[in-house]
């Protein structure tokens, strides 16, 4: 008889144990959703984005804005949106959008400067490896003065940086270096 009590006393200990070990698993298990969900429902995440300038959303092409991209199936754009009258900045704008393109090394060759215009405008001296491009009101609604755009071989306007000061203007030029060098190694036209 004793023996019985014995494994009777020690019945509870076990299931005791057993439970404590069963809801450490579902805590060891369960945990890392529990924090994840907090973080994501209170914001606590940044997303990993790393481009520096904005994807243009929804998706605009030459085509859809009325226009005829004499590059296309050709090469990928780097562009200047010219403002109706260049000034200083501007001048210094299109003179980083020249070293940005010097800058592509082995890329530079599927790349072609650009400056956008409209209309009749007046345009300062340019380098001969840049292509002015007449473009239309809809196009410059787009994309904002002096702002640099990308556009890829089909004739899709990818990705436009906005204009800044001339204090941020050579991280400015080192985002958008590095945004067109990641998108014509990713790109499989052009």
């Amino acid at each position: 008889m004793s023996t019985g009590m014995t494994t009777h006393s020690l019945k509870p200990k076990a299931v005791l144990r057993g439970r404590l070990t069963l809801l450490a698993l579902i805590l060891f298990f369960a945990l890392p959703f529990i924090v994840a969900k907090a973080i994501l429902s209170n914001h606590w995440y940044e997303s990993g984005a790393t481009n520096h300038g904005q994807l243009l959303e929804p998706r605009a092409t030459f085509e859809s804005l009325g226009m005829v991209n004499p590059l296309q199936g050709e090469s990928w754009q780097l562009g200047f949106m010219l403002p109706a009258t260049c000034d200083d900045a501007c001048l210094n704008r299109l003179y980083i959008m020249g070293q940005t393109y010097l800058a592509l090394g082995k890329y530079k060759e599927r790349v072609t400067p650009v400056v956008y215009v409209q209309t009749g405008q007046v345009l300062p001296e340019l380098p001969d490896s840049v292509t002015v491009l007449t473009v239309n009101d809809a196009f410059f609604a787009l994309v904002p003065s002096q702002g640099y755009v990308i556009t890829d071989t089909l004739g899709q306007v990818v990705m436009f940086f906005e204009p800044t000061t001339k204090e941020q203007q050579i991280a400015h030029s080192k985002g958008l270096l590095s945004d067109l060098r990641k998108l014509l190694k990713l790109s499989r036209v052009g």
